[in-house]
């Protein structure tokens, strides 16, 4: 006998506030929160940034082996041998390993955002919890392909467009993924509500990118700080946005309230 009592029930927004901007987005209080998830989780979630950056850093390596056959090419860039026309077959191949790797890996990115969305609402993950993203691998795929394309013919009219493009689609991967949309529509909801609380979302994606650039100039190794609290700002931005629908199993029935161990294991199943 199944003594299992399921409940449904919805954190943050809904569709319908995302679409009319009627609710509530602060970036003071955004960054706090992400700040304070990013030290709670700190040493359960750095483990998945790891194996996410070295994951697609190998299929990067990859990519770039079928397009150049010997990556060490790279280096005439750097010591000047390379004359144009071989500099221009290096960018191409380089720009086209990085548009396969992000396309490639991009499940793998789902599976971290859905566990820093786990995160933004109380619930505990596992670094195996990366390959919840596979459950979507066609629709995610899809939707960062249509994404990427989108940005670089934004791009190629005005570059800060390209940037605007990828905030504005930031939430799309959670559609997807959270709310079951197709891509083209998870790409037009995610514009459509950035743009309802840009100042907001522009305020937080520039502190992120200020962020970055820093971590840069000390080898990296601010990333391991920098990531985590780049994708738990994207799980709070939508599930305020957006709302997650969550179900919590109270394993004991009749009533019996679950166990903390029980409320731990109760992460968004994807």
């Amino acid at each position: 006998m199944n003594d299992n009592v399921e409940k449904e029930f919805n954190v943050g927004g809904n569709i319908e506030t995302a679409l009319s901007g009627q609710y509530e987005l602060k970036a003071g209080n955004i960054i706090r929160e992400a700040w304070q998830l990013t030290r709670k989780n700190f040493w359960s979630f750095s483990p998945t940034i790891v194996v996410l950056i070295i994951l697609q850093i190998a299929i990067f390596m990859v990519a770039l082996k079928m397009q150049l056959g010997d990556p060490s090419v790279l280096f005439s860039l750097l010591d000047g041998s390379a004359d144009s026309s071989k500099i221009e077959s290096i960018v191409q191949s380089v720009m086209i390993a990085n548009f396969s790797y992000e396309i490639i890996s991009a499940p793998l990115y789902a599976g971290v955002c859905l566990m820093a969305m786990s995160h933004a609402t109380g619930f505990k993950t596992r670094t195996n919890h990366i390959f919840k993203g596979l459950h979507f691998t066609v629709p995610v795929m899809l939707v960062t392909l249509m994404g990427l394309v989108l940005q670089g013919l934004a791009g190629a009219i005005l570059p800060f467009l390209s940037l605007y493009f990828s905030m504005a689609f930031s939430n799309s991967v959670f559609l997807v993924c959270e709310k079951r949309m197709t891509p083209m529509r998870s790409l037009l909801l995610s514009l459509r509500a950035i743009n309802k609380k840009l100042l907001p979302v522009v305020a937080v994606y520039a502190l992120i990118l200020v962020m970055f650039f820093v971590a840069a100039l000390f080898y990296g190794i601010g990333f391991i700080l920098v990531l985590p609290f780049f994708f738990h700002v994207k799980g709070i931005i939508y599930r305020d946005m957006f709302g997650i629908k969550m179900k919590i199993i109270n394993s004991g029935g009749n009533g019996t309230p679950p166990s903390n161990n029980n409320k731990q294991s109760q992460v968004f199943d994807a």
